[in-house]
């Protein structure tokens, strides 16, 4: 017989015994998983706006001028400014005062 037909006739025999044919053949070795990396965190905006001030975030619309003369906290004047916003619909940064219900102007004292 020649070599041909003694490889032909062990795959048959390999295949009716049910040991798959692939048995003999050198598998890859897995691919070693890579250790998990923590995310990197996202840089801090930058302050915007006078830092003497305090820190402006630009999510909160345009950044309002220097306070008033009236306003001594220079440093709270961001923080003052926001919760003015929050609070009543119609307060202006530049007088430091919002509209009440009945018509009256008022300063802002949050």
């Amino acid at each position: 017989m020649t070599p041909r037909i003694l490889l032909l006739t062990a795959l048959a025999a390999l295949a009716m015994s049910g040991a798959p044919a692939a048995s003999a053949q050198a598998r890859p070795a897995p691919a070693k998983a890579e250790p998990a990396t923590a995310p990197a965190k996202p840089a801090k905006p930058a302050p915007q706006g006078d830092a003497r001030y305090g820190q402006w975030d630009k999510s909160w619309g345009t950044r309002p001028p220097a306070p008033p003369k009236h306003f001594t906290k220079h440093g709270d004047w961001y923080r003052h400014v926001r919760a003015c916003q929050r609070a009543y619909r119609s307060y202006n940064s530049r007088t430091d005062s919002y509209r009440s219900r009945d018509g009256r102007t008022l300063r802002c004292r949050l």
